[in-house]
């Protein structure tokens, strides 16, 4: 076999990639893994809170770095480049990545994660449209910014939270009444004078020369209106990410990989973990499990066809 030959091809650089290619290597598997963000999305999380043992909690980007480290020291290869395509061909992974250069395995797991909604709106592609307030709220600082975040989750009220510290003002627009955050967030968005709760409104618009300037809202008890914005930040979902798959294989209605209780889609040797499959919690906690379980049973199914 040539060298870019591997027992484990890996795709995605976030947790569950990350985690999958710690235990593929502590399993003795020759193993690479394409992703260009080592912590993959993680970078947006600006205080991970939850993850046992982290009891003062860490930035994502701090746990993605700390992750990698740890993985390359066990001898993982990371490409930092992502994968152009994954083929399946005569019980064997073809993967081309972005130098066209290929790649082959005899098991995969995907591990590509989510990608932010959009709005189907008038002026879509307008500058000023963002996804991460960690990243692109600086941008705002000094401005006497008024911004508005979209959505009613737990990823919206963090978004509305950190923005709150630089702009003068942040709407909060909510398609329904019912707030799909937890309490706790409830109570902190209360908390901060300069955020506005707008509930039973959408934004059907985007208007400006090059970047947002005003958007198009409903409200169901007012009508259409304008309002003057800096900057919006959407929360409104996510989709699996899949673009890089060449093969047929499983999907649930929302288009998320099914698997079976090893982790293994509807192609032999081809497992998914974290976001990108059909789960009932997207957590960097589980997304971790997530990949060390995939890698395990990667090795089982590795085991058995060599026996066989």
């Amino acid at each position: 076999m040539s060298d870019n030959h591997y027992d484990l091809m890996i795709l995605g650089a976030g947790p569950a990639g990350i985690t999958a290619a710690l235990y593929g290597q502590r399993l003795g598997l020759k193993t690479i893994v394409f992703g260009d963000i080592p912590g993959g999305s993680s970078y947006m999380i600006e205080h991970l809170a939850n993850f046992p043992g982290l009891t003062e909690g860490t930035s994502g980007t701090q746990f993605g770095t700390m992750a990698f480290q740890q993985a390359q020291k066990e001898g993982a290869n990371f490409t930092l480049t992502r994968l152009e395509s994954l083929g399946h061909k005569d019980n064997v992974f073809v993967g081309a990545d972005v130098d066209g250069q290929a790649h082959t395995a005899l098991s995969a797991i995907v591990a590509t994660g989510r990608v932010p909604k959009r709005l189907a709106v008038s002026n879509p592609n307008l500058r000023g449209v963002h996804f991460c307030s960690i990243c692109d709220g600086p941008l705002y600082r000094g401005k006497n910014a008024t911004l508005a975040v979209v959505g009613s989750d737990n990823t919206a009220a963090q978004h509305a939270l950190t923005l709150a510290r630089t702009a003068d003002k942040v709407l909060l627009i909510c398609r329904s009444q019912a707030l799909k955050m937890d309490a706790v967030h409830k109570n902190q968005i209360k908390q901060q004078s300069n955020i506005s709760l707008m509930v039973n409104t959408e934004v059907s618009g985007y208007n400006g020369q090059e970047s947002v300037e005003n958007i198009e809202i409903s409200e169901k008890a007012k009508g259409r209106k304008d309002l003057t914005v800096d900057g919006i930040f959407l929360a409104i979902g996510w989709r699996p990410n899949l673009s890089t798959l060449n093969l047929e294989v499983q999907k649930t209605a929302e288009g998320y990989l099914e698997t079976n209780d090893k982790l293994m889609t509807s192609v032999p040797g081809l497992f998914a973990a974290g976001d990108v499959r059909d789960t009932d919690m997207w957590q960097v906690l589980t997304a971790c499990a997530d990949g060390a379980r995939a890698a395990k049973y990667a090795a089982e199914y590795l085991e058995k066809l060599t026996q066989g």
